[in-house]
Protein backbone atom coordinates (compact mmCIF):
# COMPACT_ATOMS: atom_id res chain seq x y z
CA UNK A 1 0.00 0.00 0.00
CA UNK A 2 3.04 2.23 0.66
CA UNK A 3 4.03 1.83 -2.87
CA UNK A 4 1.04 2.84 -3.87
CA UNK A 5 0.66 5.81 -2.08
CA UNK A 6 4.41 7.14 -3.30
CA UNK A 7 3.68 6.61 -6.52
CA UNK A 8 -0.06 8.51 -6.59
CA UNK A 9 2.11 11.35 -4.62
CA UNK A 10 5.21 11.41 -7.52
CA UNK A 11 2.54 11.80 -10.25
CA UNK A 12 0.50 14.71 -8.24
CA UNK A 13 4.14 16.12 -8.18
CA UNK A 14 4.99 16.04 -11.91
CA UNK A 15 1.07 17.14 -12.60
CA UNK A 16 1.78 19.99 -10.68
CA UNK A 17 5.07 20.82 -11.99
CA UNK A 18 3.90 20.47 -15.81
CA UNK A 19 0.94 22.85 -14.60
CA UNK A 20 3.20 25.59 -12.96
CA UNK A 21 5.45 25.19 -16.21
CA UNK A 22 2.43 25.31 -18.45
CA UNK A 23 1.51 28.42 -16.56
CA UNK A 24 4.91 30.47 -16.92
CA UNK A 25 4.70 30.10 -20.80
CA UNK A 26 2.69 32.72 -22.29
CA UNK A 27 -0.36 31.39 -24.39
CA UNK A 28 -0.41 31.53 -28.20
CA UNK A 29 -3.37 33.69 -29.28
CA UNK A 30 -6.30 31.90 -30.47
CA UNK A 31 -7.77 33.74 -33.17
CA UNK A 32 -5.56 33.66 -36.68
CA UNK A 33 -5.49 36.98 -36.51
CA UNK A 34 -4.13 37.38 -33.11
CA UNK A 35 -1.49 35.08 -33.48
CA UNK A 36 -0.60 37.26 -36.97
CA UNK A 37 -0.07 40.12 -35.26
CA UNK A 38 1.86 38.25 -32.04
CA UNK A 39 4.11 36.65 -34.65
CA UNK A 40 4.96 40.41 -36.57
CA UNK A 41 5.48 42.30 -33.41
CA UNK A 42 7.82 39.62 -32.16
CA UNK A 43 9.82 39.76 -35.47
CA UNK A 44 9.87 42.88 -35.02
CA UNK A 45 10.84 43.22 -31.37
CA UNK A 46 13.81 40.66 -31.81
CA UNK A 47 14.61 42.80 -34.97
CA UNK A 48 15.46 45.49 -33.12
CA UNK A 49 17.50 43.88 -30.41
CA UNK A 50 19.06 42.08 -32.55
CA UNK A 51 20.10 45.55 -34.19
CA UNK A 52 21.31 46.44 -31.12
CA UNK A 53 23.25 43.24 -30.29
CA UNK A 54 25.25 43.66 -33.38
CA UNK A 55 26.26 47.52 -32.99
CA UNK A 56 27.75 46.49 -29.14
CA UNK A 57 29.12 43.56 -30.61
CA UNK A 58 26.99 41.31 -27.99
CA UNK A 59 27.66 37.46 -28.91
CA UNK A 60 24.03 36.77 -28.14
CA UNK A 61 23.10 38.15 -31.75
CA UNK A 62 23.06 35.11 -33.83
CA UNK A 63 20.25 33.36 -31.58
CA UNK A 64 18.19 36.54 -31.53
CA UNK A 65 18.39 36.60 -34.99
CA UNK A 66 17.56 32.95 -35.42
CA UNK A 67 14.50 33.84 -33.03
CA UNK A 68 13.66 36.67 -34.75
CA UNK A 69 13.69 34.11 -38.00
CA UNK A 70 11.50 31.84 -36.09
CA UNK A 71 8.97 34.10 -35.91
CA UNK A 72 8.76 35.36 -39.16
CA UNK A 73 8.06 31.17 -40.32
CA UNK A 74 5.49 30.94 -38.19
CA UNK A 75 3.97 34.42 -39.37
CA UNK A 76 4.09 33.16 -43.18
CA UNK A 77 2.58 30.05 -42.19
CA UNK A 78 -0.58 31.70 -40.47
CA UNK A 79 -0.48 34.89 -42.51
CA UNK A 80 -2.93 32.84 -45.28
CA UNK A 81 -5.79 31.94 -42.61
CA UNK A 82 -5.17 35.68 -40.99
CA UNK A 83 -5.98 36.91 -44.33
CA UNK A 84 -8.62 35.41 -45.08
CA UNK A 85 -10.09 36.31 -41.06
CA UNK A 86 -9.80 39.70 -42.26
CA UNK A 87 -6.06 40.93 -41.90
CA UNK A 88 -4.83 43.29 -44.45
CA UNK A 89 -2.39 42.25 -46.12
CA UNK A 90 -0.17 45.28 -45.47
CA UNK A 91 -0.79 45.02 -41.42
CA UNK A 92 1.76 42.68 -40.79
CA UNK A 93 4.58 45.20 -41.37
CA UNK A 94 2.96 47.62 -39.78
CA UNK A 95 2.72 45.40 -36.72
CA UNK A 96 6.47 44.33 -37.04
CA UNK A 97 7.59 48.32 -37.52
CA UNK A 98 5.30 49.41 -33.77
CA UNK A 99 7.22 45.89 -32.35
CA UNK A 100 10.89 47.42 -33.66
CA UNK A 101 9.97 51.43 -32.73
CA UNK A 102 8.47 49.90 -28.81
CA UNK A 103 11.95 48.40 -27.90
CA UNK A 104 14.17 51.35 -29.92
CA UNK A 105 12.32 53.55 -27.35
CA UNK A 106 13.39 50.57 -24.07
CA UNK A 107 16.75 50.60 -25.74
CA UNK A 108 17.05 54.25 -25.96
CA UNK A 109 15.55 54.56 -21.98
CA UNK A 110 17.86 52.66 -20.99
CA UNK A 111 21.34 54.01 -22.79
CA UNK A 112 20.54 57.41 -22.67
CA UNK A 113 18.09 58.15 -19.66
CA UNK A 114 19.90 60.95 -17.05
CA UNK A 115 16.48 59.38 -14.58
CA UNK A 116 18.13 55.48 -13.09
CA UNK A 117 14.36 54.62 -11.97
CA UNK A 118 13.56 55.46 -15.68
CA UNK A 119 16.29 52.75 -17.26
CA UNK A 120 15.41 50.18 -14.54
CA UNK A 121 11.47 50.56 -15.74
CA UNK A 122 12.43 50.27 -19.22
CA UNK A 123 15.40 47.45 -18.71
CA UNK A 124 12.26 45.66 -16.81
CA UNK A 125 9.42 45.89 -19.64
CA UNK A 126 12.22 44.98 -22.15
CA UNK A 127 12.81 41.81 -20.20
CA UNK A 128 8.83 41.32 -20.24
CA UNK A 129 8.43 41.62 -23.76
CA UNK A 130 11.42 39.40 -24.53
CA UNK A 131 10.39 36.67 -22.41
CA UNK A 132 6.97 37.29 -24.03
CA UNK A 133 7.64 36.50 -27.17
CA UNK A 134 10.65 33.98 -26.26
CA UNK A 135 8.47 32.26 -23.65
CA UNK A 136 6.45 30.93 -27.00
CA UNK A 137 9.41 29.63 -28.66
CA UNK A 138 10.97 25.86 -27.89
CA UNK A 139 14.26 26.26 -25.59
CA UNK A 140 13.51 30.14 -25.86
Amino acid sequence: MEQGATRIAGIVLCLALAASAAAARPATPGTPWKRAELFATCSGRLSAITARQQAVDDPAWPRTMDQRDMFNLMLEATLPEAIRFGVPKDEPVLWRSAGWAEMAGLLADIAYSFDSGRADRARAALADRMSDCTGLLLGG
